[in-house]
Parts: structure tokens; sequence; C-alpha cells
């Protein structure tokens, strides 16, 4: 799996650094080689979405259309990978709710495997999921790559 260099900076940008910043998130968008994942973009938080410190939800509008621009312009292999956000700990842990919103995500696309990433304010925490369960691929240190 490859993040490009602008999916890290979106983590960096939202990472929650102090107690009242909201949570933030987005979809993650990219190109499928078999399992192999390249996140070419990660959709900033709109404001439409429904954010506080202790949770994000994503709503539809804004990162839909970004995803349908990314399609075209990605002459129709730029795919919906998964979801990110962030999380207020060093070491972000996913929570049950989590868990629960990944899984429905899965049953509507059974086909697919699911990218998800939650961003804390020093690792990031990537799983890939599918029908069977969640394996975590690995924790990035969040650096600031800019």
């Amino acid at each position: 799996m490859v993040f490009a260099p602008q999916v890290l900076a979106v983590f960096w940008k939202y990472r929650q650094r102090f107690f009242w910043q909201p949570e933030s998130g987005g979809i993650l968008l990219g190109r499928r080689r078999g399992r192999h994942l390249e996140v070419l973009m990660a959709t900033e938080p709109s404001s439409h979405d429904k954010r506080s410190p202790f949770f994000f939800v994503r709503e539809a509008k804004g990162h839909a259309e970004v995803a349908e621009q990314a399609w075209i312009r990605g002459e129709h292999q730029v795919d919906y990978l998964g979801e990110w956000h962030t999380h207020p700990q060093t070491i972000p842990i996913p929570s049950g709710i989590d868990r629960v919103e990944w899984c429905k995500l899965v049953q509507q696309r059974p086909e697919k495997t699911l990218l998800t990433v939650v961003a804390g304010t020093k690792e990031l925490r990537v799983e890939i999921g599918d029908r069977v369960g969640y394996e975590v691929l690995e924790s990035i240190p969040l650096m600031n790559r800019c």
C-alpha cells in the first residue's frame, strides 16, 4: 500500500492536537491492483459532516462529488478505497462505533476490500477489511511530510 504525499498532508492538517478540535474525516480514493492499493486522494471534511471532539459522521454530500470527478479524471481507474478519520489519541484505536460503521460499509460493497485509516496525533492506524474481518496492516508514524 502506498499513500501519496498529499494524502499524508491531509491527515497531518486535521490531526487533533488540542482537546477542543473536532474529529475530522473523509473518503480515500485511489487505484486497486489486486491487494495492492495506491491511495491518491483523501477528501477533507465538508460543511455537511457532523463533527465534535469525540465523533465524526461523514455525509455523502461533498465527498461524493469529489469521488465522481476523480473517477472521470482518472479514466475510470480511480476508485473509492475506504474511509479515514481522526482520533484525539497519540496511537489511535478504532472504537466500537467505528467497527460497526465499517461493517456496514463492507456489506454495501461485499466484492471489495475496505481500507480504513484512523489518524492519531502521532500515528496512523491502517486496516483493511472485508466480509470475513479486519486485518491491521500497519501503524505508521505521522510526521509533517509536506
